[in-house]
């Protein structure tokens, strides 16, 4: 019994709802999401409300930067993902695990924390894809690093790999209207 109430504790130690992410996260989360909506359903409008967000929340060479690293991310996940990976609608209020172990990878990427940046980009994808993934993990990073901007080191982030993994069974994914695994 203690070692189950433990167990539901440090689930709450992750966050599932955007409001609980900081503005960076979230732009960074909106942006990851809308740019597969708009590769789902080729559609532009989704790119360039990425565009505008980023160079709103930014200046245009950091958002080129950002949205660079964003591309590398994809393509590493969509060519090489170990597993369906999982993600949320553009519009949803919610964060699963897979987001989150993508702003942990660009977290880790800020920190030098580059063995925690492997781990997650293993988690993601398989080996042909962990240059890629930790590439674009890197450019994000170094984009907002230079605009002084510094992603929340949380504390799911620091090796605790098992609580990310059991997390990632018990969270739902809700895509359109009924729930689903979201991959691309």
């Amino acid at each position: 019994m203690h070692g189950n109430l433990l167990g539901r504790q440090k689930e709450k130690s992750l966050p599932t709802q955007m409001q609980e992410l900081s503005e960076v996260e979230k732009t960074l989360i909106r942006s990851y999401r809308r740019w597969i909506a708009g590769m789902r359903m080729n559609d532009e409008r989704y790119w360039s409300v990425v565009w505008t967000e980023l160079s709103s929340f930014l200046d245009d060479q950091s958002a080129r930067s950002i949205l660079g690293g964003l591309l590398s991310l994809i393509a590493a996940i969509g060519s090489f993902s170990r597993r369906p990976v999982r993600l949320h609608p553009p519009c949803c209020g919610y964060v699963c695990v897979d987001e989150l172990l993508i702003l942990s990878l660009i977290s880790a990427c800020q920190r030098r924390n580059y063995s925690l940046a492997r781990r997650r980009a293993e988690w993601l994808v398989s080996a042909n894809g962990i240059a890629i993934l930790l590439e674009g993990g890197q450019r994000i990073a170094s984009a907002l690093k230079t605009k002084e901007i510094e992603l929340p080191n949380r504390p799911h982030q620091n090796g605790a790999d098992t609580e990310i993994g059991s997390a990632a069974s018990s969270l739902r994914v809700v895509a359109g209207e009924r729930a689903e695994s979201g991959t691309f």
